[in-house]
């Protein structure tokens, strides 16, 4: 008997997915003990190690993403086999977005430091991750056999944890109602519980890919029979376009992006699913400090009240400015005039010098005036240089002092914002600079950073040629320096641009 190579090779693909994806499902099966112990002993360290291991999950994730396409490519399946591929895409994002929503619970252990839900809360949490786990073991389980009678009732098993969810959910309004939690701990507490609930979503979504897999199966499908049903019981008839009219020819086309498409796809995903949480946070807490202060009773629970109300409210319109003056920084090419560096430096500093007294910081100047100019936009190097000190003053202690220094090299001029602040870990400086990443997500949310300062500055530098490079040791504070290219007066037709 002789064996059919391209049968074999597909088998064994398919294999492969399969055992990557149960290895990705077991992964996360233990992530939610491991963030549900972190939470609830409030371990930041373990909580920390978890998000950094969630790029484990990732990269698996994309091996499979690029086996499913690679198959349909070479081996052309049909039928069952591709039903199986199929499936396997959905189920790969399915189960690496659960492995995303253990990472956000981790990132809230840090954010709820100083905070001891009572009893009640932690019991439904516990409650809340064991039904997340089981659905998730149990989906794993039910994917390995190909048992779709086990698939099918993944379904029920997620109306308990949607349950837990509510009650939850209630729990949570109620003690923040009764000032048993501040409005920050209400809000994590509210984001918590649902990213548990979205864990048992993914799982119900896997147990409807394994059901596709074995008999065609699909919520779509079942939708359009029940509909079919009602039409004929009534005495009606459902119209169907030409699209939907059966076709003798059928086929796929497959299109693989190449590589730098897809990470620009999933720049712009990861860039959305961020602003949607880093507005969701914010607004939510407003939904529910308005709701808490529809029923405060004394006029100090009132005005506590209203104090988080407008400082949310703030937090809002500062993400909103950021994300306008991103958006500006990538689709606008600067105005350039000749403008004075000295000038600069001083405008952003005034600026800065209210956070400053406000948290005791001392501002020094360094190298002005340097008598140096470039060539540039006055609005967005202020603006570099006034989210470069303000995140200096954010981080330091007060009674310190962050010293803001103008140094002429050849052909450019170095503006430095030096602090003596926590510093920054050595794996972290990598990233400090993308969109909404923080090192520490809860003293910037303490401080009131959008995450989005940073990112800022390096988009000026490059509209400008420029480059900004850091500096940093962990306990021995940060050092930014932002560099533009110089120009001489007489280079330009316009003169040096002033504040009168």
């Amino acid at each position: 008997m002789t064996t059919n190579p391209t049968r074999t090779n597909l088998n064994e693909r398919l294999d492969s997915i399969r055992r990557d994806l149960l290895t990705m499902n077991q992964m996360v099966s233990d992530r939610i003990d491991e963030v549900t112990t972190a939470l609830l002993e409030r371990d930041v360290g373990k909580a920390d190690q978890l998000i950094t291991d969630d790029d484990n999950i990732d990269l698996i994730a994309q091996g499979v993403e690029d086996t499913c396409i690679d198959t349909l490519i070479r081996e052309q399946p049909v039928a069952g086999d591709l039903r199986a591929i199929i499936a396997a895409l959905h189920m790969n994002s399915d189960i690496e977005r659960n492995g995303d929503l253990t990472t956000n619970i981790a990132k809230a252990v840090g954010r709820m430091q100083g905070s001891k839900p009572e009893d009640r809360i932690r019991d439904l949490i516990l409650r809340m991750a064991e039904q997340a786990k089981i659905l998730t073991i149990e989906s794993g389980k039910a994917y390995e056999h190909l048992d779709e009678e086990l698939a099918a009732k993944i379904d029920s098993m997620d109306d308990v944890l949607d349950d837990l969810h509510r009650t939850y959910i209630q729990t949570v309004i109620n003690s923040a109602r009764h000032g048993e939690l501040e409005a920050h701990e209400t809000l994590q507490l509210a984001m918590i519980g649902r990213f548990y609930e979205r864990i048992g979503d993914h799982a119900e979504n896997v147990g409807e890919r394994i059901r596709y897999i074995v008999t065609g199966w699909t919520p779509e499908n079942a939708g359009a029979e029940r509909a079919r049903a009602r039409a004929a019981a009534e005495g009606t008839s459902i119209e169907r376009s030409d699209l939907d009219a059966p076709n003798t020819g059928r086929g796929l086309a497959i299109i693989d992006s190449i590589a730098e498409e897809r990470r620009i796809d999933a720049t712009r995903r990861d860039f959305v699913a961020n602003v949607s949480h880093e507005l969701k946070t914010p607004i939510g807490a407003i939904s529910l400090l308005a709701e808490t202060l529809a029923d405060a009773g004394p006029d100090d629970d009132r005005d506590r009240l209203t104090r988080h109300l407008n400082r949310e409210v703030k937090r809002v319109e500062s993400i909103i400015d950021d994300l306008l003056e991103l958006t500006r920084l990538e689709e606008f090419e600067p105005e350039r005039e000749l403008l004075s560096v000295d000038e600069l430096v001083h405008q952003a500093v005034d600026v800065a010098r209210g956070l400053a007294d406000a948290r005791g910081i001392e501002l020094a100047i360094v190298g002005v005036p340097s008598g140096t100019h470039v060539n540039g936009e006055r609005r967005q190097i202020t603006r570099a240089m006034v989210n470069l000190i303000d995140n200096a003053i954010r981080y330091s202690e007060s009674e310190s002092q962050v010293t803001v220094s103008v140094d002429e090299i050849t052909d450019a001029v170095d503006v430095s914002v030096a602090d003596s602040g926590v510093g920054i870990a050595r794996p972290e400086l990598e990233r400090i600079f993308e969109r909404f990443y923080r090192v520490d997500p809860a003293r910037s949310r303490e401080t009131g950073g959008t995450g989005l300062g940073l990112s800022i500055v390096r988009h000026v530098a490059d509209n400008h040629d420029g480059k900004v490079v850091v500096e940093s040791k962990v306990g021995s504070g940060t050092t930014f320096t932002i560099q533009f290219p110089t120009t001489q007066p007489g280079e330009n037709d316009a003169p040096p641009a002033s504040d009168a």
